[in-house]
């Protein structure tokens, strides 16, 4: 029976997987569409949270991935509106049971809520979770990550007044990863480096900036001297050695940026200069992001030309597309360099078009977030209503076989129990059979030994001995010298004398009446119970003989009710008898009576 009720069970839940219309994700698919929606937000958001919200109702990307990349997509916008969603969004996944009982996804919304409080200046916030962050990965053991959001938290520091505690805190997570191997921590190492540029920077500390950048140069020529110790196959690490290579390639001209910018704000513009040719021969020299980089420098260094030039081509690439930050970026650094020009009204114009523009920006985000918010409604309401007529119509399936399942459960049910009542049933009828027939055993055992010490009562008395006018003799009423008995003859002497005048009947049977009966130490009647026999007191003793005394009542005086036997037997409440018996005989006094019948 239990066989073919699992076999129907096995089948209720494959039908029921069968008739869900839920497409299950891959891996693959969900990274795609990062990807895809990353690219489309920054020219196209409309289309961007559309595809997201496809993929969510599609089931393409589970509904965690959906709302975490739509904050992730809300901290690239510029507007103030866009990163307080982004930080709601975030702040709601972290308490989200699916998050809590998920340290990696717990370390995905940390990290994202401190990249959205760090673009929005929020120091305090960033305080917060970069805390929490740190937190989080020293219980995951990511010793290398830790130390890298520690240099963050002093950056965070100096931005909050704590200058030279943000330096020291920087300085020794910068210590404890140069003392450690391998590609994560040699990345932050680097990291936290740049953290400790920015903070000299911020300080006019330019006479240092060097220094540091020279030491990431250095740990890079060890890891091109080493790739093998690099490409480990941790998170983040390189494949080949040709990425390896693009890696140190990208992240030192970087160093070498820093060093130009430091020395032309120090004056020194011939090693300005020749670290903006070092920077130039590199891969990442000739990419726009990197001329972008430097285009400060060449404007400290008066070269306007080459500066407005690599403004000139990210203009370009926008494509007419000015109705963004990357257009009022350049708007803002055509003020400044025609201010250094003297081109005063270039500048104040440039500087009018740029404050229109990023009003201009907020405005429109602010429309577009309450119309991403409709659209988005629109489409999960009538994929609602999709889903609903398909449900109806599974559910239909889904019920009559339910009800046939639910049928054939109950019977199997019924069965079970009624087997099991009559399995227990018999068990319990046993052990009642054994518990009264030890009884029945005991009592007429009890009586024999009370004849046979009648009979021995009615023998002449032997010849006393003359005892020393020293020794001392206690004896009770039947002429035992107790003191000269054993423990295990003192136990049987006393447990007799209890028995026949039902001294464990009455409400207190305890050491005290026993020692004052038979005019004994509690240490010696102790003894012989502890040690003369085998229950480990004389309380024991008294609440065994109460069971089986109360045993005999239930059987044999079926109109005394629970209660009336529990006093009749010597216990102080009924609660207390029922909680003793069932301890003692498995059964409470209610079932055994049934059963005793």
């Amino acid at each position: 029976m239990n066989r073919y009720t699992l076999s129907v069970v096995c089948a209720v839940l494959i039908v029921i997987g069968c008739t869900s219309r839920k497409t299950i994700s891959a891996p693959a698919d969900s990274q795609y569409l990062e990807r895809r929606a990353t690219e489309l937000y920054e020219k196209a958001p409309e289309r961007a949270l559309a595809l997201i919200d496809s993929a969510e109702q599609t089931g393409t990307m589970p509904n965690f991935r959906a709302d975490l990349l739509r904050a992730k997509l809300f901290t690239l916008s510029t507007a103030n509106q866009r990163q307080d969603v982004a930080l709601q969004i975030a702040e709601g996944l972290l308490s989200h049971d699916s998050v809590k009982g998920n340290a990696l996804r717990q370390q995905e919304v940390l990290q994202l809520l401190l990249n959205a409080s760090r673009m929005r200046h929020d120091d305090e916030q960033s305080m917060r979770w970069a805390t929490q962050y740190t937190n989080l990965l020293n219980s995951l053991g990511n010793e290398s990550a830790a130390l890298r959001t520690e240099a963050e938290i002093g950056l965070i520091m100096t931005h909050l007044g704590q200058v030279s505690e943000g330096m020291q805190k920087i300085d020794h997570a910068i210590a404890r990863l140069d003392a450690m191997s391998g590609f994560n921590a040699m990345l932050a190492y680097i990291l936290a480096s740049k953290r400790k540029i920015t903070v000299l920077r911020e300080t006019g500390q330019h006479a240092d900036i060097p220094d540091v950048a020279q030491a990431i140069q250095a740990h890079l020529d060890k890891m091109l001297a080493s790739p093998n110790d690099y490409i480990d196959g941790s998170q983040h690490a390189p494949k080949d050695v040709e990425q390896l290579e693009d890696y140190c390639d990208f992240y030192g001209a970087q160093a070498t940026a820093f060093k130009a910018a430091a020395y032309a704000n120090l004056g020194d513009n011939q090693k300005a200069r020749q670290q903006l040719a070092i920077f130039r021969e590199t891969n990442y020299g000739h990419t726009l992001d990197g001329r972008k980089m430097i285009a400060p420098t060449l404007g400290k260094l008066g070269d306007y030309t080459s500066m407005l030039a690599i403004y000139d081509k990210a203009e370009a690439e926008l494509e007419g597309d000015t109705l963004r930050q990357d257009y009022a970026d350049i708007l803002l650094a055509r003020a400044e360099a025609a201010e250094a020009q003297g081109r005063i009204a270039a500048s104040l114009s440039y500087r009018k078009r740029y404050e229109a523009l990023v009003h201009s920006l907020n405005e429109r985000l602010h429309r577009n977030q309450s119309h991403d918010y409709a659209a988005r409604y629109h489409a999960q309401e009538q994929q609602l209503e999709i889903q609903r007529q398909k449900a109806e119509i599974s559910l239909q399936n889904i019920f009559l076989i339910m009800g046939a399942v639910i049928m054939v459960l109950a019977c199997a049910f019924a069965v079970y129990f009624f087997r099991q009542k009559r399995y227990v049933d018999y068990k319990n009828h046993i052990l009642v059979e054994q518990m009264t027939g030890a009884i029945d055993y005991k009592q007429k055992y009890e009586e024999a030994m009370q004849a046979a010490e009648k009979k021995a009562s009615t023998q002449p008395p032997a010849t006393p001995t003359t005892s020393s006018p020293t020794t001392e003799k206690n004896d009770d009423e039947s002429g035992h010298d107790l003191n000269a008995l054993t423990d295990e003859q003192l136990f049987q002497h006393i447990s007799e004398v209890i028995l026949r005048e039902k001294l464990h009947l009455k409400p207190v049977c305890d050491r005290q009446t026993i020692t004052s009966r038979f005019g004994l130490t509690e240490k010696r009647v102790g003894a012989a119970f502890a040690k003369g026999s085998n229950y480990k007191s004389l309380a024991s003793f008294v609440r065994d003989s109460r069971l089986e005394y109360a045993a005999q009542l239930l059987r044999q005086h079926p109109e005394m009710t629970i209660g009336e036997v529990a006093t009749a037997s010597g216990f102080a409440s009924h609660t207390r008898f029922t909680a003793d018996f069932k301890t003692r005989y498995s059964v409470s006094p209610t079932e055994f009576r049934a059963m005793a019948k």
